[in-house]
């Protein structure tokens, strides 16, 4: 009994047992059950994860937008301060009512295809519009945001002109001309000039508008419509630079359709510039008698006063200050009244050098500096063809001229050379003086043995060691032995008539050549041509042999 009870304790299962088995399904239960978990934290984890980086992605841009505004709050500082403002202008921009002078800054939200057209091609148009209003545009193409920062007239021109723009982009502009605008000139072209004053691609129209800093474009009027022939131009920006830019439009239209801004009198000569009815709001200043002369010019007086690529007008109307153009054979100046009175005497004096030497007394007047310059420098100072002193006249906006005076013992019974430098600005005077007295010491150094700019001396006979005296001026012809026009014209004549020599005999043995070559070529084709025929013949032949078969 006894063994068999331990055999059947030893065949049945065990409390133990039974729980070893029931622990591994749970094992296995909590096994399964834990995976879930880790994977529900390990989601969680990744969320939390997401979620961080997306609040660091929001600080990154809010990092951005705070950095983008100190920046700009330093530029407005930095601007204000260079303008002699100083100290902080943030109390200003708060009190703007109070000073229109003090600077704000407005925004405006764009499209996407707007923040392309106003930008243009590498910034060409926010420029233009930043020259005509004087304010400073700042487009954030990543918010699709303009920020117009200056003063209160500055900002409301510069959002005029921003709508304009993007008006263009999707259909012609309409602008109310019953409300007065004093940044405004509206001048009527024909539509037979409108494709010549554009340009192709709107590229004689943009260059006018860099060279006066204006905003041109053609555009209805809201109010009262087209009323007569013609395309209505729009001319935006200040009053001198409206007016440059009109009598630079109106060049073109006389250019291509003469008579229609230019009257003319009986003897066929121009007289007077017409000028089209003004509109509300564009009117000079009372004070300053602010007005257009014109001046009627001979066909070669133009050419003269033109000068190449128009460097002659531009370089007048830099040195007296005002605005010169040429609007058919009309010199039209336009400014105040001591502008154009300086303008008529440079023109005036510019066309008697056209004639022969111009003496000029200075005495009396405060836009002219005189330079004594030794007579053996003259030729030195001016260059070949005047070259030396036109390149003085470009660096610093001046008109330089000599001026002959009577003979006097120190010259040595020559005419002693005085130079005249014209400006209406009197730093620029100063400088072409400088240019000027360097260029004579220079000459001093070379003459003496020296090098140029006090390099070491040159060798015998060189251009260093040259020495100018009396006898060499009067030999060649009052200019001075540095001007080396006549040793270049000698050359080139003796290089022409050497080429024309070798010229003459490579131009025989040419055509020897070219003789034989073409006699040979029509040899050649005289036989091509028997050999065509012969088979042209055999072949003929043959099919007269198979039409017959």
């Amino acid at each position: 009994m006894a063994r068999r009870d331990d055999e059947d304790d030893e065949g049945a299962a065990s409390p133990r047992d039974e729980r070893g088995r029931g622990g591994g399904a749970n094992y296995e239960r909590e096994r399964e059950s834990g995976g879930a978990d880790r994977d529900r934290d390990r989601d969680r984890d990744g969320e939390r994860e997401r979620d961080g980086d997306r609040d660091r992605d929001r600080g990154d841009r809010d990092r951005d937008r705070d950095r983008d505004r100190d920046r700009d709050r330093d530029r407005d500082r930095d601007r204000d301060r260079d303008r002699g403002g100083g100290g902080d202008r943030r109390e200003a921009m708060d009190d703007e009512e109070e000073d229109p002078r003090a600077r704000g800054k407005e925004s405006m939200d764009i499209e996407a295809d707007d923040a392309a057209f106003v930008l243009g091609r590498g910034g060409a148009t926010k420029k233009k519009i930043e020259r005509a209003c004087g304010a400073m545009i700042d487009l954030n193409e990543r918010d699709y945001r303009i920020d117009v920062v200056g003063t209160k007239r500055q900002r409301k021109l510069a959002m005029d002109y921003l709508r304009y723009v993007m008006q263009q982009r999707v259909g012609p502009v309409q602008i109310d001309i019953d409300v007065p605008r004093d940044d405004l000139t509206v001048l009527t072209v024909p539509d037979d000039c409108v494709a010549f004053v554009m340009g192709r691609a709107g590229q004689t129209l943009r260059m006018i508008e860099e060279e006066w800093l204006t905003l041109m474009f053609f555009a209805k009027m809201a109010s009262g419509g087209k009323t007569g022939p013609g395309e209505r131009l729009m001319i935006f920006g200040e009053l001198r630079a409206r007016r440059g830019a009109e009598l630079k439009v109106m060049s073109a239209v006389e250019h291509k359709k003469p008579g229609h801004f230019v009257r003319a009198n009986e003897a066929g000569q121009p007289e007077t510039l017409k000028v089209g009815e003004r509109f509300k709001g564009d009117v000079e200043p009372a004070e300053g008698e602010w007005a257009i002369d014109t001046i009627p010019l001979s066909n070669d007086d133009f050419s003269y006063a033109l000068g190449a690529q128009g460097s002659t007008r531009r370089k007048l109307a830099k040195a007296s200050g005002c605005v010169l153009e040429y609007v058919g054979m009309l010199a039209c100046i336009a400014g105040f009244k001591p502008e154009r009175r300086r303008c008529r005497d440079y023109l005036r004096l510019l066309l008697k050098q056209r004639t022969g030497p111009v003496h000029f007394e200075p005495a009396g007047r405060d836009d002219v500096t005189a330079v004594q310059v030794p007579p053996q420098s003259v030729g030195f100072i001016t260059g070949s063809r005047g070259e030396t002193l036109r390149q003085i006249e470009r660096v610093t906006g001046t008109f330089c001229f000599t001026s002959s005076t009577t003979p006097t013992a120190e010259s040595g019974g020559r005419h002693h050379e005085t130079l005249l430098i014209f400006g209406h600005d009197a730093q620029a005077r100063a400088h072409a003086c400088e240019e000027v007295e360097e260029r004579i010491r220079e000459h001093a150094r070379l003459q003496s043995g020296g090098g140029p700019r006090g390099g070491p001396p040159g060798p015998p006979g060189g251009y260093g060691g040259r020495q100018d005296d009396g006898h060499d001026r009067d030999r060649y012809g009052g200019r001075d032995r540095y001007d080396d026009r006549d040793r270049y014209d000698d050359r080139d004549r003796y290089r022409d008539n050497r080429d024309y020599g070798r010229d003459s005999g490579r131009d025989r043995y040419s055509r020897d050549y070219d003789r034989d070559r073409y006699r040979e070529r029509d040899r050649e084709r005289d036989d091509r041509s028997r050999h065509g025929d012969r088979y042209a013949s055999g072949r003929s032949r043959r099919r007269s042999r198979s039409r017959s078969r």
